[in-house]
């Protein structure tokens, strides 16, 4: 009995971020990875190798990695200005401000009967209930 070997090209498909629109179905690409731009798109288009359809000289044109940056750089800085004005005018507690999370008494203040109503006991649904 003879062994028949066979190699299979294995295809990867991976989710790109083209702020630009400039990519069309088809396209051969070059991509790097590591610039997460959400949950799931962790590689950004570098270069249109071979494209598909109209020439790439009339798409708009890909964004450097340095271009990317320097975006990412100015919206940050932007949040930052905004949250710097928003503590000045106090709508940020200090907790608020350095990521911590508020007291357990702050947290509960929404529910029905106040900060002293967590862990008491309720009658919910016909039957008794200890929360907490």
């Amino acid at each position: 009995m003879m062994k028949v070997v066979k190699h299979f090209t294995a295809y990867q498909s991976h989710l790109v971020s083209d702020p630009n629109s400039s990519l069309r179905t088809g396209d051969v690409v070059r991509i790097a990875p590591g610039w997460c731009t959400s949950k799931h798109v962790r590689h950004v288009v570098t270069e249109i190798v071979a494209p598909w359809g109209p020439p790439v000289e009339e798409r708009p044109p890909v964004r450097t990695l340095e271009e990317m940056a320097e975006e990412r750089r100015v919206k940050r800085e932007a949040k930052m200005e905004r949250r710097e004005l928003r503590r000045t005018r106090g709508e940020l507690d200090d907790g608020q401000a350095s990521g911590e999370e508020p007291a357990l008494e702050e947290r509960h203040t929404d529910v029905i009967g106040g900060p002293e109503a967590v862990g008491s006991e309720e009658r919910v649904g016909g039957e008794e209930r200890m929360d907490g």
